[in-house]
């Protein structure tokens, strides 16, 4: 299958428009559950699509799905884009039909006009693709069965329904006795049992010595270290405190805090220089106010506007080379997820 077709139907899923550039574009209808009365039958909510010819602008979407799933540039997804929709175009004047895989089927009127039949499945709506039609019986014929049943089973038919229910109904209150007995017979221990807390017991004088305490919070390994805690609201109050998780803690914090400086410390590294030939785009948009803002909203980190084939990229590293850009890209992964190496 062309990629731009599994592509476009992987988009489709998540989005109401998919431009495929130079072709045209798919769009996404919902449709509401209805009531077919000729068939009786109840249809559940569905999609069905459409195609616009008029749609070529190239948008981004497709050429930034085909980048991330081949880990390319942005400018070589856009080369290989515009050789499938070559590929599809042929296809269409040959042929004069082309299957956009589950979406529809394109044709090729007066070698002209494109014309879009969708597809009939709604398997491309995660929403509606578990829901079924519902086949509904006449009340009329249900009324029906139960007076022929009352009429010609009156003397016979009641007893033994009456005898049933009942039956059922017994053999119920005999399995709920059943396992309410079972239940509250069963022992349940609580001498060993733990409850969660705040820690407050520890600042309660007990006869349980300190090590028993601490034994579920300290570490496997680590030594316990006591010190006397004095408490202002009360004159000469004191108790003995284990500190080991509170030491745990603190060497957390203190782990957590070296990352986070390293991690500055990287940023800063990253080399940005507005002469170097490559840079590493974090973001592709519209207009350059678009841009604009989305610059103003990322904080500790230096970022540069690229206007190129009508967009406004924006670029957090430069390189000298193209390597050079790209070897940015680790370090910023964190907050740049999807950036990719664009030439000026």
């Amino acid at each position: 299958m062309n990629e731009i077709i599994r592509h476009t139907e992987y988009l489709i899923t998540a989005h109401d428009c998919v431009v495929i550039p130079g072709l045209g574009a798919v769009l996404v209808h919902d449709r509401s559950a209805s009531y077919d009365a000729s068939r009786q039958v109840i249809a559940p909510p569905s999609r069905t699509f459409s195609f616009n010819a008029s749609l070529t602008h190239n948008d981004g979407l497709l050429v930034s799905s085909v980048a991330r799933s081949r880990s390319i540039p942005f400018d070589v997804a856009r080369r290989i884009v515009a050789g499938e929709v070559d590929a599809m175009r042929r296809a269409l004047e040959t042929d004069g039909s082309l299957m956009l895989g589950h979406l529809g089927c394109l044709y090729l009127v007066d070698g002209l006009t494109l014309s879009f039949e969708p597809a009939v499945t709604a398997a491309l709506s995660p929403r509606h693709m578990w829901l079924q039609s519902i086949d509904l019986r006449p009340v009329a014929e249900l009324v029906r069965q139960r007076e022929l049943l009352a009429a010609g089973n009156a003397n016979t038919a009641r007893p033994f329904v009456s005898y049933v229910n009942r039956a059922v109904r017994v053999a119920a209150s005999l399995a709920l006795l059943f396992a309410l007995g079972f239940v509250l017979s069963t022992p349940i221990k609580f001498d060993k049992a733990q409850y969660a807390s705040l820690g407050i017991e520890n600042f309660v004088p007990s006869e349980t010595s300190v090590s028993e305490q601490s034994s579920l919070i300290r570490r496997p390994g680590e030594a316990t270290s006591d010190i006397t805690l004095y408490l202002r609201a009360h004159n000469d109050a004191s108790e003995t405190v284990d500190t080991a998780a509170h030491s745990a803690y603190i060497r957390e914090r203190m782990a957590a805090a070296s990352s986070a400086a390293k991690a500055v410390h990287d940023v800063s590294s990253v080399r940005f220089e507005p002469s170097d030939p490559y840079c590493l785009v974090v973001a592709s948009l519209v207009t350059e106010v678009d841009a604009q803002d989305y610059i103003d909203n990322i904080k500790n980190q230096q970022l540069g506007i690229l206007a190129k084939d009508g967009r406004y990229r924006v670029y957090a590293a430069t390189g000298a080379t193209s390597r050079q850009a790209q070897s940015a890209a680790a370090t910023l992964a964190d907050r740049f997820p999807g950036a990719w190496v664009c030439r000026k």
